[in-house]
């Protein structure tokens, strides 16, 4: 039964209402009070008159307190629901279809949806109905719906996870319609999670459709979790070279403001920037002030307080602001503008570049001054020979990642000098010359690996002069980007070191050709410009680099995926499902379960693919079938008032206890009867306030699923004196007693070893409750993942994330010989276990099993593997997160520490040893051999965590005693 925002559960208790007059009848006369008498002799009672009177009846008030009390309890016993929409049944008797958008602006507010899916599941299965749960964004190239119990539905449920690009919707419906209609249901009850982006302008279509299918049955709208618009951003160059930022949403709020943040390839943060909605707007701008030299640094900008895939945008180097130095062999002074050798390249380059021009006339002195200036790209017009100074100057320059861009002329019609991609003929090829041509000869097309693969040739560009390459000397290294109708070459390339020679065989001007006045010119020039700085195009490299790391052949004119965006936002290996993407159809590719936003090419050289593009907008539903229900999320789960209802009726029932001590003394709490009447009353004022505490508190901790908060400080105080005074190990408790039992005694084993070999001194291990104490105080926290693991709230993922961040190590530990690795993080598994529900929101970095050179090998003993009670289980640590002699890789963190360690061989039970001594646990199959390994691995481990790469630095020593002359 519902009344407004209240239902009963029991309605038919309310019958018992009505036995409130009897009860009325039963209460109104209270039986005279038992007369008490000393007696002394029989005569003195001759006479005796009793004054005190005794009332025939019962207070008003009191009274009043006896029927509320019973009229509270009734209406407990028949269990009232605050808002009781979200409990309500669902009109129908056939499957109970849950449509759930997961495209990535579902991301910020997954937690609400999955709550919201479980509550509709288990309305689904209090009317003993089968669910579907049908995803809109497919995680699979094929998906078909299924009719399911639910209890299976839960699990479907729970494996469902946000995609990075956006749904289809229509897809969706015509799945769901397909399985409907192969089970003929009937009665089907639709509800439809919604993110409130109209994606496609396909939801009229779709909602008709879900309409449709809920003909005898309900169809429901869910909308936006926290009333607020998902929210989006692309970034982009604007002007000046500023990083910019369009940051968008559906326009259907009021105003908000927030914050973007900008990082570099490494994860560091290097930039903020504040950006504000007006009311109603669905679209601002964020510029970020930054020195140059920094600001082309950035690789990543992000919403501060929204994790989606949407919310990030990747940068390329075609979102770099270059420096661009140009060296001609004429001056300014004697070139007229509109002949002068740059005018036209920098009327190209000025959107997209910062433009360097040496003052001085000197061309090796106009060298050093371009070069003093950090320049990531130098364009030489018509110059043909360098002093042996100078080009020597600018080959190491080249070598070190330089791009040095060459237009032809004159001078270099006599052949050059070795800072050419090609060797020229000399002289130059004419219209109407010895090597001539009997027309203007146009642009070919260009090839698909070619750095200009993909733009539109005007048919009135020609080439009337140019110097020739000697195909004589052609070499498959030398990279051929365009080229005229006849083949000839018109742009060549070549990789000198890190950096590149691009040579264009016309003048900068329209001396040779009239392509640098068109429209082409800009975009050949937008495309070299960014090679700067970054090794050189990401099409024309010859290998690929795989989610592993290795080197990889590769079609080049087909991008492979190298790092992709999950639908939180976080940068992950490539999944399976992902494909190449054609260099010519790359700048119009849109994300997708195929081409994921991320990144692809070369590691040198990337290009990015976002969810957002330039000109990209976010419209809001708005049109939906009139007969469509609509509900909302909500933060708090629907309230059950029975507790607070029995707490009022207790408090009654005391205050009607206390009420009859009165009268019963009285009202005399200082005579002979007072002290015993005053210690009654305040002990059932003590009780009384306990009960309602209780009945108070529990529930409102309860719905929150949080634990009440501790007041012992004391206890607190203590303990964190005790895990700070010596070095501290933690074990996380997981509620299983057994499980905490061996991770307590293996740890302290451990630290008797640790005790016995090395300087460290160990206290006694603690155990660590993530949810409540600090994880500040341990270097290093054991966590045993078990299968009945939870998902952890949101508070308490943002307080393991930070712990990591600024230093910490955890191992998590599933026991299991490698059976349950999630898959995602770099190695193999399942994605529903339960390892994968605690690191699936949390920002890690791609994983990789121990490397032959990696600090843990050495930082005490020497290891080739880390067993523990089994020995067939891998030891994860980050990828790239120490430096080695052998290795050009990076630390990912302050002094190469690994963050997080993963492994399945049950460590803390290899450790763990009785009173005197003893193992508790048997190590298969390597026996006491191998248990001895087990404590040389986590030896190393401590001191890993507590030294870092100090280990990785001993391979320095022989070069620095070199250099001391030892």
């Amino acid at each position: 039964m519902t009344l407004g925002a209240l239902a009963f559960l029991n309605p038919w208790l309310l019958l018992a209402l009505g036995t409130l007059p009897i009860i009325y009848w039963l209460l109104r006369t209270v039986p005279p009070r038992p007369q008490q008498l000393t007696f002394p002799p029989t005569r003195i009672l001759v006479g005796l008159e009793n004054r005190e009177k005794t009332p025939a009846k019962s207070p008003w008030w009191l009274l009043l307190i006896r029927l509320l009390a019973a009229a509270l309890v009734i209406l407990a016993l028949a269990e009232p629901i605050l808002n009781p929409e979200r409990n309500a049944p669902l009109a129908g008797e056939g499957p109970v279809a849950i449509v759930v958008d997961n495209g990535w602006a579902s991301a910020p507010d997954w937690t609400a949806r999955q709550a919201m899916v479980d509550r509709m599941i288990s309305t689904a299965e209090s009317q003993s109905r089968p669910v579907v749960i049908v995803p809109t964004a497919f995680p699979a190239q094929t998906f078909e719906a299924k009719i399911e119990a639910p209890a299976q539905a839960r699990a479907t449920a729970r494996a469902m996870m946000p995609q990075p690009f956006a749904p289809t919707r229509n897809a969706a419906a015509e799945a769901l319609s397909k399985t409907l209609t192969a089970a003929d249901a009937k009665g089907v009850s639709v509800i439809w999670l919604s993110d409130g982006v109209d994606h496609k302008g396909e939801t009229t279509t779709f909602a008709e459709m879900m309409n449709g299918l809920a003909t005898s049955g309900t169809f429901t709208v869910v909308d936006d979790p926290t009333g607020s618009a998902p929210r989006a951003l692309v970034g982009n160059v604007g002007t000046g070279g500023k990083l910019e930022a369009r940051v968008l949403r559906t326009g259907t709020n009021g105003p908000a403001n927030g914050i973007l943040h900008a990082y570099s390839t490494r994860g560091a943060q290097l930039g903020s920037a504040q950006f504000t909605f007006n009311s109603g707007a669905s679209e601002t701008k964020a510029t970020f002030e930054l020195p140059l030299e920094l600001r082309n640094q950035i690789t990543r900008i992000a919403i501060a307080d929204s994790r989606s895939a949407g919310a990030v945008s990747l940068l390329d180097a075609r979102s770099q602001w270059q420096r661009v130095g140009l060296i001609s062999s004429e001056t300014s002074e004697q070139a007229q503008p509109l002949l002068a050798p740059f005018y036209y390249i920098e009327k190209a380059l000025a959107p997209t570049a910062e433009i360097v021009k040496p003052r001085d006339a000197n061309l090796a002195a106009g060298i050093d001054q371009a070069l003093a200036q950090n320049v990531s790209i130098l364009i030489f017009a018509d110059i043909g020979t360098l002093t042996p100074e100078a080009e020597d100057q600018v080959r190491t320059w080249i070598e070190k990642g330089g791009v040095l861009v060459r237009f032809a002329g004159p001078r270099l019609e006599k052949g050059g000098d070795d800072l050419l991609p090609v060797p020229l003929r000399i002289g130059g090829r004419t219209l109407g010359g010895a090597l001539s041509w009997s027309t203007p000869q146009k642009l070919a097309p260009f090839d698909e690996n070619s750095l200009f693969a993909g733009l539109t040739i005007p048919n009135d560009v020609v080439v009337n002069r140019q110097v020739l390459a000697d195909p004589a000397r052609l070499t498959p290294e030398t990279q051929v980007w365009a080229r005229l109708a006849d083949g000839t070459p018109l742009v060549t390339a070549d990789r000198r070191g890190d950096g590149m020679i691009v040579l264009f065989h016309v003048t900068g001007n329209s001396d040779w050709s009239n392509l640098p006045i068109s429209g082409l010119f800009v975009e050949l020039l937008k495309r070299v410009s960014t090679l700067g700085r970054l090794g050189g195009s990401s099409e024309t490299t010859d290998a690929q680099t795989s989610a592993n790391g290795e080197e990889v052949a590769s079609d080049t004119s087909t991008l492979a995926p190298l790092q992709t965006l999950d639908g939180f936002g976080v940068l992950t290996p490539p999944p399976p499902a992902s494909r190449g993407v054609e260099v010519a159809k790359f700048a119009d590719t849109t994300a997708s379960l195929e081409h994921p936003p991320g990144y692809y090419g070369s590691r040198g050289s990337p290009r990015a693919i976002n969810i957002i593009r330039s000109n990209d907008t976010l419209a809001p539903i708005t049109s939906l079938p009139t007969g469509a229900a609509h509900r909302s999320y909500e933060n708090a789960e629907a309230e059950p008032m029975k507790p607070w209802l029995l707490a009022a009726a207790f408090a009654l029932i005391l205050a009607d206890m206390i009420a009859v001590l009165l009268l019963q003394s009285g009202g005399r709490l200082f005579g002979r009867s007072g002290p015993a009447v005053a210690r009654s009353v305040v002990a059932m004022a003590v009780i009384a306030t306990s009960l309602a505490a209780t009945f108070h508190a529990a529930p409102a901790f309860a719905q929150a699923g949080v634990q009440a908060p501790r007041q012992n400080s004391a206890t607190d105080d203590a303990k964190a004196m005790a895990a700070t005074s010596k070095v501290t190990l933690g074990y996380v408790v997981t509620g299983d007693a057994q499980t905490d039992d061996t991770s307590r005694i293996g740890l302290a084993g451990l630290c008797r070893v640790l005790a016995l070999r090395t300087a460290v001194t160990p206290g006694d291990p603690m155990p660590v409750d993530v949810v409540k104490d600090e994880l500040a105080f341990y270097p290093v926290l054991y966590w045993p993942v078990l299968d009945s693991t939870p998902t952890l709230p949101e508070e308490t993922l943002a307080k393991i994330d930070a712990y990591m961040k600024q230093g910490g190590m955890i191992v998590f530990d599933t026991r299991d010989q490698g059976r349950g690795m999630p898959a995602g993080l770099g190695f193999p598994g399942s994605e529903s276990s339960a390892l994968q529900r605690i690191l699936g929101k949390l920002d890690i970095p791609r994983l990789e099993p121990v490397p032959q050179n990696h600090v843990l090998t050495k930082s005490f003993y020497l290891l080739r593997s880390f067993p523990g009670r089994w020995d067939s289980g891998q030891l994860w640590v980050e990828a790239g997160g120490v430096a080695s002699a052998e290795s050009n890789r990076e630390a990912r963190r302050a002094d190469g520490v690994s963050t997080i360690l993963i492994t399945s061989n049950d460590f803390a039970a290899a450790w763990a040893l009785d009173a005197n001594g003893r193992p508790l646990y048997p190590t298969v199959p390597g026996g006491e051999g191998q248990r001895e390994m087990a404590f040389r691995t986590g030896i190393n481990i401590v001191m890993h965590a507590l030294t870092g790469n100090y280990k990785a630095d001993q391979v320095h020593v022989p070069a620095l005693l070199e250099r001391l002359g030892q």
